[in-house]
């Protein structure tokens, strides 16, 4: 009988049994959905960016929704750590499938993050807003 550690190994080697990838794949095309979403809420936020004023609003906004993900608030059971974002063979297929979804949105993200960039606007808060759009 092997060690504890080494049996934890050869578990992690077995194949996926149907109920495990059917519980992936749901996983994965929530983890995507809400993705998309909150990509949507982020773009119509980072339209409405005009000053300074303007621009807070929109860090608050896309911060309600991207929040719990970036992590690093206090709570009373300590402070929250950062969302990993899941990785397997079901995420890979969920992102082909959201592909052209996820690439619009990037795409009207992009154009207005340069368009934020022209006016020469300086806000911290939507500057971590728009690394938290980037990174989840």
């Amino acid at each position: 009988m092997g060690s504890p550690m080494v049996m934890a190994e050869e578990e992690s080697d077995a194949p996926v049994s149907a109920a495990d990838a059917r519980m992936e794949k749901k996983e994965a095309a929530d983890w995507y959905k809400k993705k998309l979403a909150r990509m949507k809420k982020a773009a119509a936020a980072l339209k409405k960016v005009k000053n300074e004023k303007t621009a807070k609003k929109a860090a608050d906004t896309i911060m309600k929704h991207y929040g719990k993900l970036v992590g690093g608030k206090s709570t009373g059971m300590g402070t929250t750590k950062a969302a990993e974002v899941p990785e397997n063979e079901s995420m890979d297929a969920m992102a082909e499938k959201y592909e052209k979804q996820l690439d619009k949105l990037q795409e009207q993200i992009n154009a207005e993050i340069e368009r934020i960039g022209e006016l020469d606007i300086s806000c911290k808060e939507l500057d971590e807003a728009i690394d938290a759009v980037n990174t989840y």
